[in-house]
């Protein structure tokens, strides 16, 4: 091929492409929601938070875990956007007919807090596309937005914008209002501190609640809470860095904006409440740790009942103070330890109910129900079964629950004797829920991509978990549910009904981390372990037939099956027939190989058997038939490929869809490689196809050189009747000396 017409080939290329962009139409600007409304105000009581949020009808869910530097175009996010499913198509398994519903990366580097819903709207954070002046993208800014449930009013620019997106953050409702309630370590007035705030999502305004906190909680179990617990350190005095030998601990509410006390700025030189407050805090006592020395040298204004005619006071002890430290927040109750002089650090509690406007926070420590008399060393889950506290225990040596027996004359609780549930080692608790008549503890366990997810019913009695024989009920043993990773650095799996739905780290999906659906739907509502065991016997039965292909060998030794067993894993994971015979045909094609050169024809009529489930594949390696369920649709899902125990839910980027197909096709464990065709495109042309350009060619050249000939012709026989004066005789003439004898249309006479 000649270069002149490379050169007109590429130009016609670039001219079809130039044309194929300028009438490509652009990402839409506007955004026009779902079609079907949803027509709930609030959410579900208790799915608030997490990457999952439910109304009546639907499940508002993350897609997948994105990064902050993910391309946030509003409009054409797909991954980490917001989708809805109705919990009816959830049910079926219908998990493609999703809708988006807010277009736009939905991230937060801190996983305490999600997805909302009050009002009828949908309340996230999302990555900030402002650019700095350097045209770089702000996305480790945050931006807190808003988003009706059908898609539509979306905050314009952020109702607040933090500086950090892993910001510690909820939001709460009070009394219609909905505030983002964070707390941030900050340098604000030009110190770094530790501060707490509220927005007001309906006005925008700012609130600082408390400035220069040492510690703080918000409640871990109910992320509806407004509320947050904090200890703040005692000045010396107004404007003195230096601090006492106490803390006090304070509780203050979302909607706060005025501080219940007053202070005196008096003896600060030149203070300046714009440019340096000095000292915030809006929050009501909960407990002030002064003592003896202290109060004999009179109450200062940072100390409960200070300027309050008429409050009894009295020094905490005799001889010295108290320090608290917050140890967690959960439903409602705070704990925390706190230091006395002397003798051991306890473990107390507070109730929310408990702090009234007229507490007495120094008094209090008086009555301060003790919660565990021993030392504090471990943050338990508590649960309460049958009218008895137990606190669970997940650790080095297994899953424990011990009962609490309330001692009424100290009020504290002490433990009763251990009972050991389970023997999984270095368990991660998730969560407790409420199923099919037992509490379950659900635990990850680390292995594979990431955190596995494994169930115990806890509420059983001693002989449940101890008796030898040990008792056949299943739900007194772990069971691990499947093979299932969940992404262990995101938010944890969550129930939609009998659904469990998580951030994929299976096989295939190690870095992209889309949401897949695992219906638990069992006889009786959701699964029993038994149910759930029998669902891993058979997922085993496919998996280990599989693999026995790789175990058998010929006389000589070599394999029987070569590369068979990484193709039926292939199909099992992909449900993709067709693909193998296209791979044998690409390598008779382009290597020459010979058609059963990797693969034998065996081999090839087995893995067929596989997709039909005839033959070698008749039944699994326990002798059971295929179960068969409709998976987004399809009648013909069968429990030898794994959409049927679990699958993808909502949507994939085509690029993230090519990435999880390649995966598989471009591993070896699985697939052969797809192999390179680097000849030329002549080399490519078959023998026929050779014989056939050729004729084609030499066809073109005949009708080519047929047309030049007949247009020489032609020229020749112009070019001499131009020349002959007998061919030129009859022209017109124009008369130009006399324009009044022009005669357009005569001829000229001899």
């Amino acid at each position: 091929m000649s270069k002149r017409f490379t050169k007109i080939i590429c130009g016609a290329v670039a001219v079809i492409s130039a044309a194929t962009l300028a009438f490509a139409p652009g990402c839409a600007n506007g955004w026009k929601g779902a079609d079907d409304k949803d027509t709930a105000t609030k959410a579900v009581a208790g799915t608030n938070g997490g990457f999952v949020v439910e109304t009546n009808d639907y499940a508002y869910f993350i897609n997948g875990k994105s990064l902050n530097t993910q391309l946030n175009d509003f409009g054409s996010v797909v991954k980490g956007s917001v989708q809805r499913i109705a919990k009816t198509d959830l049910a079926a398994n219908d998990y493609t007919n999703t809708q988006t519903i807010v277009p736009s990366v939905i991230y937060s580097g801190s996983y305490n807090a999600g997805l909302y819903i009050y009002n009828g709207y949908l309340y996230y954070t999302t990555p900030s596309t402002q650019k700095n002046t350097s045209g770089e993208v702000l996305n480790t800014n945050l931006d807190f937005k808003r988003t009706k449930l059908d898609g539509t009013d979306t905050t314009k620019g952020y109702i607040w914008q933090s500086s950090d997106n892993a910001v510690d953050y909820r939001f709460v409702e009070v009394d219609g209002v909905v505030y983002i309630l964070y707390a941030l370590s900050e340098n604000l007035y030009g110190s770094s501190k530790t501060n707490i705030h509220s927005v007001n999502c309906e006005t925008g305004k700012n609130t600082l609640l408390a400035y220069g906190v040492s510690d703080y909680s918000f409640d871990t179990e109910d992320p509806e809470n407004p509320y947050v617990y904090y200890t703040m350190a005692v000045p010396e005095a107004m404007g003195v860095s230096s601090s006492l030998s106490y803390n006090q601990l304070y509780r203050v509410k979302a909607d706060v904006t005025e501080s219940p006390r007053e202070y005196d700025f008096s003896a600060v030189e030149d203070y300046d409440a714009e440019k340096d407050p000095v000292y915030i805090n809006m929050g009501d006592f909960v407990l002030d740790g002064i003592g003896k020395l202290r109060a004999s040298q009179g109450l200062t204004q940072f100390n409960y009942g200070y300027n309050q005619s008429g409050v009894e006071q009295k020094p905490v002890l005799s001889n010295g103070d108290y320090t608290y430290d917050i140890q967690w927040y959960k439903n409602g109750v705070v704990y925390f330890t706190r230091k006395e002089p002397v003798g051991a650090t306890h473990l107390y509690k507070l109730a929310d109910s408990e702090i009234t406007a007229n507490r007495n926070a120094i008094t209090a420590n008086d009555s301060v129900t003790t919660f565990i008399a021993d030392n504090y060393t471990t943050e338990y889950t508590l649960v309460t079964m049958d009218n008895v506290l137990y606190a669970v225990e997940t650790g080095a040596n297994g899953i424990y629950k011990k009962p609490m027996t309330l001692n009424t004359t100290t009020n504290s609780y002490s433990f009763g004797e251990s009972i050991k549930m389970s023997d999984d080692k270095s368990a991660t608790a998730l969560f407790v829920k409420e199923q099919g008549g037992h509490t379950y503890l659900y635990y990850s366990m680390t292995g594979g991509n990431g955190y596995s997810v494994n169930r115990l019913a806890i509420d059983g009695t001693d002989d449940k978990y101890n008796k030898l024989p040990v008792e056949d009920d299943a739900d007194f043993r772990g069971v691990k549910v499947l093979d299932l990773d969940a992404c262990s650095g995101w938010y944890k799996p969550e129930f939609v009904g009998n659904t469990l739905l998580f951030a994929s780290e299976v096989e295939g999906m190690q870095d992209l981390n889309y949401i897949m659906a695992c219906n638990l739907t069992g006889a009786n509502g959701v699964m029993d372990n038994a149910e759930i065991e029998a669902l891993n016997e058979r997922y085993a039965a496919v998996t280990e037939k599989i693999e026995d292909y790789d175990a058998k060998t010929n006389a000589d030794g070599t394999k029987t099956y070569e590369n068979l067993a990484g193709a039926l894993k292939y199909e099992f994971y992909t449900r993709d027939g067709a693909y193998l015979g296209e791979l044998i045909q690409a390598y008779v094609d382009i290597e020459g190989k010979d058609i059963d050169y990797y693969y034998s024809e065996k081999s090839v009529q087995i893995a067929k058997d596989f997709i039909d489930c005839n033959g070698d594949w008749e039944k699994d390696a326990d002798g059971n038939a295929y179960l068969v369920k409709t998976i987004n649709g399809d009648t013909t899902v069968k429990s030898n490929t794994r959409d049927y125990y679990y699958s993808l839910v909502g949507k994939m980027s085509e690029e993230d869809a090519k990435a999880y197909s390649d995966y598989f096709k471009n591993n070896t464990a699985y697939m052969k490689a797809y192999p390179v065709d680097n000849s030329t495109w002549w080399e490519k042309l078959s023998t026929g196809g050779k014989v056939g350009f050729i004729i084609g060619m030499v066809a073109a050249g005949l009708i080519v050189i047929g047309g030049v000939t007949v247009l020489t012709i032609f020229l020749v026989k112009r070019r001499k009747r131009t020349a002959d004066p007998e061919q030129s005789a009859k022209k017109l003439k124009v008369d130009i000396s006399d324009d009044k004898n022009i005669d357009v249309y005569g001829e000229d006479k001899e």
